[in-house]
């Protein structure tokens, strides 16, 4: 079975093991365990291809069986080069064989893994909002696994790919926790990518490329988006259109790091040229406000200062005329207090939405955009 068009049904923006800050999850190391993780899927076919991250490891990264399933429940072996071990070396990503396995938009996919070995710790995204097990030994047929552990994390899966071509726009969301919706109801599809593509037609697929901590212009928590951008915005070949926001992360973190402070006109440059590397490969950037913090209970998000930055910030976004503006700010602000968010829509931290919020964030985004009745 071979097919010359896989475009991507789902896609996380993957980070390394070596986190300096705080508060997000740890990765983890794995020896004789089974990994099961789930993800959603945003567009049907009738084979998948499974793409594994070795991204960020120093040694090489060796999976002696890997088991996929779909609602059907059908257990399909993924292989690679027609062989079930896989071996990844350092800074390797690489996609499985076409496993066949007929699925759907908006269903589930369990990926099982069993390492026989012992891992270093894991290229991963720290916090996915969708709970994977982990138990001993090899389980990966089996329907439940036995004692087994849960993590928020989830470990190796860059994407999957399906056998078939877009058939409407395709958006990347791309950002912080913001967009990656931590702090929303976990296993529920409640970040704001999930509700968008609630509103969009039959057809349309968006794509969540957000990362908890990350900043445009630093490193902190997995390289800057300024370096992801070509890996998890312009390699999705059928991409039509970009969702950026970011900046928090920028403006609150280099005081808890010891490091110097960007500038407003700073940040929103680095939004710039990520609009404007979206638009020479044909790509429609739409630029979004970052979300009120003033009551803030993590970090130093309501430091000396960082109002004022974040405010002119979101006042160049909404000046500016180049591209076009989500207002998420102004979505989810407390009504006569700009500087934070709506107590319906707090998550309990004055920093992150809750579902209500991510459902907001969701409806401040002009569907003509994105579909193309826009005028002008």
């Amino acid at each position: 079975m071979t097919t010359d068009v896989w475009t991507t049904s789902f896609l996380a923006a993957l980070a390394g093991p070596e986190v300096s800050l705080p508060f997000p999850p740890r990765s983890r190391a794995f020896a004789n365990q089974t990994i099961r993780q789930s993800v959603r899927l945003r567009r049907a076919g009738t084979a998948v291809r499974i793409v594994l991250g070795n991204e960020f490891g120093r040694q090489p990264l060796v999976i002696d069986e890997i088991v996929v399933s779909g609602a059907a429940k059908h257990d399909v072996p993924a292989l690679r080069h027609g062989v079930g071990r896989w071996h990844l070396a350092p800074g390797v990503t690489a996609a499985s064989d076409p496993v066949p396995l007929p699925v759907d938009a908006g269903e589930e996919l369990s990926i099982s893994c069993f390492v026989a070995g012992t891992t270093e710790p894991a290229t991963y995204l720290h916090s996915a909002q969708r709970t994977s097990e982990i138990a001993a030994g090899n389980q990966t047929s089996d329907r439940h696994l036995r004692s087994a552990q849960s993590s928020p994390s989830l470990y190796w899966i860059a994407r999957v790919l399906v056998d078939a071509p877009a058939q409407g726009p395709v958006i990347v969301a791309i950002g912080d926790s913001i967009t990656r919706g931590d702090f929303t109801t976990l296993d529920a599809d409640q970040r704001y990518p999930d509700h968008l593509q609630r509103l969009l037609p039959a057809g349309a697929v968006v794509l969540n490329a957000g990362l908890g901590a990350n900043r445009i212009l630093r490193s902190g928590l997995g390289p800057p988006m300024a370096e992801r951008f070509e890996r998890d915005v312009l390699s999705v070949t059928e991409t039509t259109h970009v969702i950026v926001m970011g900046g928090i992360n920028d403006i609150a973190l280099p005081k808890l790091l010891g490091e110097s402070q960007p500038t407003a006109a700073v940040i929103v440059d680095g939004l710039n040229t990520l609009a404007r590397r979206a638009r020479e490969r044909g790509i429609s950037p739409l630029l979004g406000t970052i979300t009120p913090v003033g009551e803030s209970r993590i970090g130093d998000f309501v430091g000396s200062g960082n109002e004022d930055i974040r405010l002119a910030v979101n006042q160049a976004i909404r000046a500016q005329a180049e591209w076009p503006v989500v207002d998420f700010a102004a979505a989810v602000a407390e009504a006569g207090d700009a500087d934070r968010l709506a107590r319906s829509y707090d998550s309990g931290d004055g920093l992150h939405p809750n579902d209500a919020g991510a459902r907001a964030l969701a409806g401040e985004v002009d569907l003509n955009l994105l579909t193309g009745s826009a005028s002008g």
